[in-house]
């Protein structure tokens, strides 16, 4: 039912339908890679190897950094390093610039600084592998560092090797084409024309303005008469509200007819989870209707999202997960092209 909803809107939507003069040319292809749906949810993993040998990441776009298990860090045998105020560097020198499967070769140095979002001091403290080859979509990268990931589950009760984020290719375009499950990395693209932008078959386009922190794309949601910050979450099977945003403004109470609680679910901290449907979300133009959500207080990893009170090491501060998280239950009907340069996302209806 969500599916044909957010079809249809998406497609009457006719936000840019209108196809302006301007030419443009196509951008060049770096990398396609297959996501892999995930057993019984929305999510996706892409393959990957590492010093050769295959793993599967969890598609974390809406992320950074990337993140391996340490089941995997394990099984490969790989040495961690503990660092204070790390930084990540990634030298992708073997990615294709002139098209897709070759073409010439650009050395891209990229660093991540690993700082404390709460204080904006060096984090502490940082535990990284040295990776030696790395290969996605048939590119291979060499000499880089991972983040130990401190999710426990990872490699586990969730099954794959570590997470897939957006830091690699910062300065390429990224094409999510959740209908034929594929994510293409293309060179930055300046076109101002939003029907050349999406170059595949389309009916109406919508463009979204997107900024990005920490690593999370961020656009703006209108609920009634309500605007909501909202992240692009890929890790997310299902969307979800933060508890004191839906309290506040939207007036929702637990145990009401608009704020029930989800049966034997919890967040990461134990408390209830609740869930809402709301009858129309529109992004730019584009309007879903019959959006189901959770309401939650915290996430759902255990003990990830808590950070020691400066002064003491006694009491932990929860961190705030963002006001609105879209998952992939969203999504998933969506196709996106994301143009960094032009901090925009452009978006149609998955075929």
């Amino acid at each position: 039912m969500l599916k044909r909803v957010l079809t249809t809107f998406v497609l009457l939507s006719g936000v840019h339908a209108a196809a302006a003069a301007e030419s443009c040319s196509l951008p060049s292809i770096a990398a396609t890679v297959p996501l892999k749906p995930v057993a019984n949810s929305n999510l996706l993993t892409a393959p990957v190897e590492i010093n050769g040998k295959p793993k599967e990441f969890l598609l974390a776009i809406s992320g950074n950094p990337t993140e391996i298990s340490q089941a995997a860090i394990n099984d490969l045998g790989l040495v961690k390093d503990v660092k204070y105020g790390a930084r990540m560097e990634y030298n992708m020198s073997l990615f294709g610039m002139g098209g897709e499967g070759g073409g010439n070769s650009s050395v891209e140095n990229m660093g991540v600084p690993m700082t404390d979002a709460r204080s904006g001091r060096s984090a502490d403290p940082v535990a990284q592998v040295d990776i030696g080859a790395f290969t996605i979509g048939g590119a291979t990268g060499k000499g880089l560092k991972f983040v130990m990931s401190k999710d426990k589950e990872l490699g586990h009760s969730k099954p794959w090797d570590g997470l897939l984020s957006g830091d690699f290719f910062r300065k390429y375009d990224v094409e999510l084409d959740f209908g034929d499950k594929q994510m293409v990395y293309l060179t930055a693209d300046t076109c101002a024309d939003p029907n050349k932008m999406v170059f595949w078959p389309h009916g109406a386009v919508a463009v979204m303005p997107m900024s990005v922190l920490d690593g999370k794309m961020q656009v703006q949601v209108t609920i009634g008469d309500q605007v909501v910050n909202a992240v692009i979450d890929t890790t997310l099977d299902r969307s979800v509200m933060r508890r004191d945003v839906a309290e506040e403004l939207f007036g929702f109470r637990a145990g009401t007819p608009e704020m029930v609680q989800v049966a034997d679910r919890k967040d990461g901290r134990g408390n209830p989870v609740y869930g809402h449907t709301f009858k129309q979300l529109s992004l730019e133009g584009v309007v879903a209707a019959n959006v189901p959500v959770l309401i939650q207080s915290n996430s759902d990893n255990k003990d990830l999202d808590r950070a020691p009170i400066l002064g003491s090491r006694a009491q932990f501060t929860p961190e705030k997960i963002p006001a609105l998280s879209l998952g992939m239950d969203v999504l998933s009907h969506l196709h996106l092209y994301v143009a960094y340069a032009q901090d925009k996302i452009y978006a149609t209806a998955a075929r």
